[in-house]
């Protein structure tokens, strides 16, 4: 330390008893060239955060956002190796300057004299690097302030594995959104799961981590402003701190990473606790640095939205035909009845029969499937697969005329089979959609959800509107995901109807 406060000492008196007209012009070549790569980081960096913020608000154009949030991903780390490399070569010069400066003749009288001239403090851009912490706190202390803000780099690693993660959370569900078949997204959801516990774990670093370094670096902060008689700093940081910690707890269920978005939150915490004990300590360096730090921080890149899933059904409806002659033969025997895990379907029960029945008293009726899953092993045969409840009832009357004596509508829930639907509307009452954070429902809306669910009913109840009800659970998230996307400042949440 004593030698590096004669070196700068000495830098200072060599401006002003060599040459003062002189000017290093590769020194100033340098600092432009470190300057200009921080201005480039700093615009690509709010290029970033905006193209984050359109892919949260925009859903339609995620895939084309994701690929220049990629583009522009690169081009950030190419220009942080570009701005770390010009650093590198600016310090470099610097510590060359320096030993030159030491080897100068006019200079030597400067340290000898070190001893009866004051020192100047040396400020620094790195808060705790000044000299006034490693005076004021203990040597235990010191180490551990110092072991946390070398902590924190790990911290940062963290949070950039974490939002490894989540990119590919957000890709498996755009692709889930495109599949064409129940067993690609079948596939999607099981990755989508291993994905989330891969980020889960990382998540749980994170949190523990970042608390380790919080509370040692706010306890030395204290410690030192105790020790410089600025109590007055603390009483005004605990305001700060103590909204920082409420925020976190406040929205704690409404991000994919709670750890990430309370980093954010006390992050910014800290920060107007630094800046307030770097401009209580006086120390300008630090406080540009931090603010700097500050404006890099920005709620989107921290606070994300969640990725869910909304199950789609892959049903596939058929309405009831005859053809003659009869499809079904031994080469092309009656399938057995496909069920849908998401989503409802109607079919029409035939009947229930110990023994298969005879093809020819199936009338040429199409397409039909059959179950013993069912009534105690005894064969259950169906036909037709409806979408809704009406066109099942045409099916049931246009059966009645050619011939059958007790067709009989069932259905299918996801996966869970119904006999006597009147009987479960009387017990479950279906599922609603629950719509808050908007005055009024636009027509769009409206048209949209009545053609999802054409029987569908719009009330309100304070400022919540209430649309419903669906048949499925699957069904309802399916409308309101979709409500979601077309007008992103709805917020809609499926309930089960009273």
């Amino acid at each position: 330390m004593k030698r590096f406060l004669i070196i700068q000492l000495l830098i200072v008196a060599s401006v002003n008893l060599l040459s003062a007209q002189h000017v290093d012009s590769r020194y100033e070549e340098l600092l432009r060239e470190v300057e200009s790569l921080q201005n480039s980081r700093d615009s690509l960096n709010t290029l970033i955060v905006d193209a984050r913020e359109q892919y949260t608000k925009s859903p339609s154009t995620r895939k084309e956002i994701s690929s220049q949030l990629s583009l522009l991903e690169i081009e950030s780390i190419k220009l942080k190796k570009e701005y770390d490399k010009a650093l590198a070569n600016l310090t470099a010069y610097e510590q060359t300057q320096l030993a030159q400066n030491l080897e100068n003749p006019q200079m030597q009288h400067f340290a000898k004299e070190e001893q009866n001239v004051v020192k100047p403090k040396i400020q620094r851009g790195n808060l705790i690097a000044n000299d006034i912490f490693a005076e004021s706190l203990s040597v235990a202390d010191y180490k551990t302030l110092h072991n946390a803000q070398l902590h924190e780099k790990k911290v940062v690693e963290c949070i950039r594995e974490y939002l490894r993660h989540y990119d590919k959370m957000v890709s498996i569900q755009l692709e889930y959104e495109r599949v064409d078949t129940e067993g690609e997204a079948e596939i999607l959801v099981q990755q989508l799961d291993s994905v989330r516990n891969a980020a889960n774990a990382v998540d749980d670093m994170l949190y523990k981590s970042w608390h380790a370094v919080y509370d040692n670096k706010i306890y030395a902060y204290n410690l030192l402003l105790e020790k410089v008689g600025k109590l007055d700093v603390i009483a005004a940081a605990e305001s700060s701190l103590s909204n920082a910690a409420r925020l976190s707890e406040q929205d704690a269920d409404t991000y994919e990473s709670y750890a990430l978005s309370d980093y954010y939150f006390r992050k910014s915490g800290m920060l107007d606790y630094e800046l307030k004990v770097a401009t209580a300590l006086g120390l300008a360096k630090a406080k540009d640095s931090l603010n700097r730090v500050k404006k890099e921080l920005h709620p989107q890149g921290y606070c994300l939205p969640k990725v869910n899933i909304v199950r789609r059904s892959f049903i596939e409806y058929e309405p009831l035909k005859v053809i003659k002659p009869i499809i079904y033969n031994a080469k092309n025997p009656i399938p057995q009845t496909k069920i849908y895990e998401f989503g409802t379907i109607y079919r029409i029960r035939l009947g229930i029969f110990t023994n298969r029945p005879n093809l020819t008293a199936l009338r040429g009726i199409t397409p039909l499937s059959y179950t013993d899953a069912y009534h105690n092993g005894k064969y259950a045969y169906f036909v037709g697969g409806f979408k809704t409840e009406e066109e099942a009832v045409e099916g049931v009357q246009y059966l009645r005329k050619i011939g059958f004596r007790d067709p009989m509508i069932v259905m299918w829930v996801d996966g869970e089979y119904i006999s006597n639907i009147e009987e479960w509307k009387s017990k479950r009452g279906g599922y609603n959609i629950e719509i808050t954070e908007v005055s009024a429902l636009s027509d769009a809306v409206k048209t949209h959800i009545s053609l999802r669910n054409e029987n569908c009913r719009f009330s309100r109840v304070g400022t919540t509107f209430i649309v419903g009800p669906f048949v499925s659970k699957a069904d309802a998230e399916l409308v309101a995901s979709e409500i979601v996307a077309m007008d992103s400042s709805i917020k809609a949440e499926v309930k089960q109807a009273k």
